[in-house]
């Protein structure tokens, strides 16, 4: 009875859906079938899934001007509306000695994040190696994050302030992170706003027209080697110094001869030695004030200028070496750029994780291989230097704990005996290594943690490897899916 009154109602349900769209239906057919499918069981292979990821980050991908000579500044000219607009300033070989690399990569990786937000500014970038003559003008240093807050344009009245705020990046360990919280935490606010006289559009000198001409100045001394300078020196003194110190010269009638004095004939004396008296020592006079100020003034340039130079590299300071604008001091290494130069009387301390053994498991019973995996974070941006010497504290520390808890292990026994095999991994974050710490402890497996001390290259308190000792199987249970280092 109760199929026949359904059938009875149902034109009523084909005339209430012919007044749903096809396009509203066919979503709901989609929706309703695919909640059926189990959500632990991929449908399409991940090859696929990771291609399609790829092509929709690629079309959603915010656009990134390049600043030149030619468009700088129709890009920061008031609009309609009020925009901010964050320009990522780099450079080469000669702009930023290198540095750049790291901090590049992140720039390219935060478009993503920008991408997401859409509360994000405009992107640019500024390359300092091909733009010299506008970074000059600018005084922009590279790797750095200018961030323009451009005002709504007004008709019929003046230009209204645009507020600049320069955020220098640490090139070590600069990550994309970084340069996206410049705009969601608003980093850029801890900096003064800059209102001096290369600001790029309220400047004095951009408001005179005279901004490209001083950088095209700067860049010209720049250009310049600083033996030419020397040169230039040596010739300027000899040019000018010189007729300031001689003696003037009085003009000689050569009409009138002075007449012939007698000259007394005496007999040498072979017992005093003879000497010859020229006349340039007999009337030399002494330098005018002008010439003791200029030679004053050259000898005070040529000495600060190698002051400077020593300077910069640490010749008159016994404190360790700030590597601008790298917010931690990094000790540089006496033989080798790799590695960080460590003092006896100052040794780096590292931390572990401490722990009573209790949850170590024993393996004594298994005659499987045993090997030790390093997981090392990348985003801290460490040097290689600094990883081997982090993967030598995490080995260090695996090794002491078992041997501590678990004194008597074969497990332990049979690492050392079959080669002490290790393997080093990289992970993203520290939130994927707290969870691979934790899943590793729950397994009983040998997990140590280290703690960077915070004197070289990273902040305090960063945990920068886990050491993971361990059978074979039930380590790569924990960190088969992880990527060689």
């Amino acid at each position: 009875m109760r199929f026949i009154q359904a059938v009875a109602l149902l034109p009523a349900l084909a005339v209430a859906q012919e007044q749903v769209p096809l396009g509203d239906r066919v979503q709901g057919w989609f929706n309703k079938a695919k909640s059926y499918l189990p959500t632990a069981t991929p449908v399409v292979p991940a090859a696929v899934v990771e291609k399609v990821v790829e092509k929709a980050k690629v079309q959603e991908l915010k656009t990134v001007a390049s600043v030149n000579l030619t468009n700088w500044q129709t890009i920061l000219e008031p609009a309609s509306e009020p925009q901010d607009l964050l320009v990522y300033v780099t450079g080469g070989n000669k702009t930023c000695f290198g540095r750049c690399a790291q901090a590049d990569q992140s720039f390219n990786e935060s478009v993503l994040l920008f991408s997401a937000d859409p509360t994000s500014p405009n992107l640019a970038t500024l390359d300092c190696e091909s733009n010299q003559v506008l970074c000059s003008a600018w005084g922009a240093g590279s790797p750095s994050v200018f961030y323009f807050q451009v005002p709504q344009a007004q008709l019929g009245e003046e230009r209204p302030t645009t507020t600049l705020h320069t955020v220098h990046l640490n090139s070590t360990t600069v990550t994309p992170e970084t340069i996206f919280k410049v705009h969601s935490e608003k980093v850029y606010e801890t900096e003064p706003a800059y209102e001096g006289a290369l600001h790029p559009t309220d400047g004095w000198l951009a408001q005179n027209g005279l901004l490209l001409p001083l950088g095209y100045v700067i860049y010209g001394f720049s250009a310049i080697p600083s033996w030419l300078f020397m040169i230039g020196i040596s010739f300027f003194s000899r040019t000018f110094i010189g007729p300031l110190t001689s003696p003037p010269r009085l003009a000689v009638d050569q009409s009138i001869q002075p007449p012939p004095i007698a000259k007394p004939i005496t007999k040498p004396n072979p017992t005093q030695p003879t000497t010859s008296l020229k006349m340039a020592d007999l009337d030399r006079t002494p330098p005018s004030t002008a010439a003791y100020v200029v030679a004053t003034a050259i000898l005070a340039g040529i000495t600060g200028y190698f002051i400077g130079q020593g300077s910069s590299l640490g010749l008159f300071s016994t404190k360790e070496k700030e590597g601008w604008p790298n917010s931690y001091n990094v000790k540089v290494h006496r033989d080798s750029s790799d590695e960080d130069y460590e003092s006896s009387e100052e040794e780096e301390e590292e931390s572990e994780d401490e722990g009573d053994g209790s949850e170590l498991a024993s393996f004594d019973q298994s005659a499987e291989e045993v090997k030790l995996v390093l997981v090392v974070r990348t985003d801290l941006g460490m040097t290689k230097g600094k990883i081997a010497a982090q993967c030598s504290h995490a080995t260090l520390a695996c090794y002491k704990y078992l041997v501590a808890h678990t004194p008597g292990s074969s497990m332990l026994r049979r690492w050392e005996s079959q080669g002490q095999a290790k393997i080093a991994l990289q992970v993203k974050s520290e939130e994927d290594m707290e969870e691979m710490q934790a899943k590793a402890i729950s397994l009983g497996l040998c997990a140590r943690v280290i703690t960077d001390a915070g004197r070289t290259q990273i902040a305090s308190g960063s945990r920068t490897v886990l050491g993971v000792l361990g059978p074979k199987s039930v380590v790569d249970g924990v960190t088969g899916h992880l990527k060689l280092l």
